[in-house]
Order: C-alpha cells, then sequence, then structure tokens
C-alpha cells in the first residue's frame, strides 16, 4: 500500500485544493476558515483543519504554499523551525502581475520546489535561475453531459474575483449588450463548484472574458461536460481550446462576438464542438492524471530527488 503524505497547506486556492484532495493525501489547514470552505470541504475527511495552537505539535512530510502571504510571513507565524526544514513547494497560481515579463518570482531559495499550473505563467515569471515545474490542471469526468437547449451563452465569476480589469468586467459589459449571456457566480443561487456542470449544461456555450488570468476551473469542467469554450486568445487559454474546434479563442471581440452567435444560432454546431471539447479535457486534463503527477512530485520532492524539472 502506497504511503499516504500529511501535507500542511494555506487553503488560499479552495477549488484547486479541493481537486487535490481527492488524492490520497492527508492535508492540515489552519483552523478558522469561511463559510464557504465548510460548506465545500464538509465531506472531505482527507481535510483537517487545526488549532493554530497546535499546529506545531504536529508531523508532517512537505509543507505546500500557494500565496505570498503564508510563504512570506505566515510560515514563521505558525510553523515550528523542525516543520520549516521539512520539503517545501511553492504552487504559483497567476502570471505575474506587476509586470508581465519581467517581474521576478518572490521564490529565491532553490530548496522550494517551484511549481506552475501552466506553461504560460511559468514562462512569463522571472524565475531566479530556479529549476522549476508545471503540472497542468485536472477535473473529474463529469457525470453531467452537455444539452445545450438554451440559446445562451454562460460566464462564471469566481467566488473571489481578481481586479475586474484582469477579469474582463468591460469586455463582459460589451459581449452582454450584443449577445444573451447569462451568469452563474460561484457561492450565489446555491451555486457550488460540485454542482456547477449542472448548472451550466443546458447553455449553448461557456464564455471566458479574463483579459490577464490563469484559466479560471470552470473552464476544464465545462470541457469536461463537453460544452464548447469561447474567450480571450491570452495567456493559456489558445492552449487549451482549439480554436473553432473545441470553441473560439481570439484577441479580436467582434470576431468572438460572431462566432458565439453563431453557436446560438446553431445547437447542433455546439454539441458537435462540445464533443471534440470532451475528447480534449478527457485526454489532457483528467483528475487521474493530475492526481498521478502530484503524486509523483510529491514522492520525489520528500525523497529530496525531484524528476521531472524544466528549466524556464
Amino acid at each position: 500500500m502506497a504511503q499516504r503524505y500529511k501535507i500542511f497547506t494555506w487553503p488560499a486556492h479552495q477549488q484547486y485544493l479541493f481537486e487535490l484532495a481527492q488524492g490520497d493525501f492527508d492535508f492540515y489547514i489552519p483552523a478558522g476558515q469561511n463559510a464557504s470552505f465548510t460548506q465545500q470541504f464538509s465531506t472531505q475527511k482527507n481535510v483537517t483543519e487545526v488549532d493554530l495552537s497546535m499546529i506545531k505539535n504536529l508531523d508532517f512530510d512537505l509543507i505546500l504554499f500557494q500565496d505570498e502571504e503564508s510563504y512570506q510571513t505566515g510560515q514563521f507565524k505558525i510553523l515550528s523551525e523542525q516543520q520549516r526544514q521539512l520539503p517545501k513547494v511553492y504552487l504559483e497560481h497567476h502570471p505575474p502581475k506587476q509586470h508581465p515579463t519581467n517581474a521576478k518570482h518572490f521564490v529565491e531559495d532553490a530548496d522550494v520546489q517551484l511549481v506552475y499550473t501552466n506553461y504560460y505563467n511559468a514562462l512569463m515569471w522571472d524565475n531566479n535561475q530556479l529549476k522549476v515545474s508545471v503540472i497542468e490542471n485536472g477535473v473529474p469526468v463529469s457525470a453531467i453531459s452537455f444539452s445545450g437547449e438554451n440559446a445562451q451563452g454562460v460566464v462564471v465569476l469566481e467566488e473571489f474575483p481578481a481586479d475586474g480589469r484582469v477579469t474582463g468586467a468591460d469586455i463582459f459589459r460589451q459581449v452582454k449588450e450584443a449577445l444573451p449571456i447569462a451568469v452563474v457566480r460561484i457561492g450565489e443561487d446555491g451555486v457550488s463548484y460540485q454542482n456547477l456542470a449542472e448548472k451550466i449544461s443546458g447553455y449553448r456555450f461557456l464564455f471566458c472574458p479574463d483579459r490577464y488570468a490563469s484559466p479560471q476551473f470552470s473552464i476544464f469542467k465545462a470541457m469536461m461536460l463537453g460544452m464548447p469554450v469561447a474567450g480571450l486568445a491570452t495567456t493559456a487559454l489558445p492552449t487549451i481550446i482549439e480554436n473553432e474546434v473545441s470553441g473560439f479563442v481570439h484577441s479580436d471581440l467582434n470576431y468572438l462576438i460572431g462566432k458565439m452567435q453563431t453557436l446560438i444560432n446553431d445547437a447542433q454546431l455546439a454539441i458537435q464542438m462540445g464533443g471534440k471539447a470532451h475528447g480534449q479535457a478527457s485526454g489532457s486534463f483528467s483528475s487521474n492524471r493530475f492526481l498521478s503527477e502530484w503524486n509523483r512530485f510529491f514522492t520525489h520532492t520528500i525523497a529530496g530527488n525531484l524528476a521531472v524539472l524544466t528549466r524556464i
């Protein structure tokens, strides 16, 4: 039987942690998370909240950072000196914000394994000559099938959205004026990450207005249920969506509006393209691949011998 690793982390990205927690790992996090966290993780037995005063007394195999605050200050407040000597991984979810190409990543310690969620982010950050790894997102196969019966597009708003220009609030308003686009917001009207597929499956396509952000989990979920995706050809999205095959990606908003109108008018085309999206997601973004790569990565990192590294 394979060893179950005991990993301490801060749940800065709840949905990512939820997907990662589907693997054979035991996660420990600081107690006192918000109601949304409690709802999402209420049945997740391998994610344990620990009182701050008790954290230093526990044995872990690895420390996983997912945000700058926990790396720069949080670890020194709640972890013991011995725990801070454990193998450490920093998981970077975002492209650089200060400057698209010249921003230096704040992780400079060669003993910290730096991991990115996509190759675009790894390419754009200045990684201080550190070796980095990329583990792309993965989602489980959906039990819900795409119907596309509703001749509307849908935009999914994350629970804690980034800056409005980053997430394309102005772009969404332009598209909303031209096309029927519904909005589904995580955390409102009974919508959660777990039932998101059910909530969006009847719409004709998913539209992603993000201008400069890592692709949301909703994109992978939509593709896995067999739904076409339309979005701006920025950051990593052009490597996920094949234009005019599994959806539409372009920097010309007028082009995208025209193609989304075509999908609204042609349900069969949406179903056909959604089938291609499902095939691509099943091949590249499956939960099995995602968890297998993380398990292998944790194993080698804890052993002090990372197997595959990419220098960007």
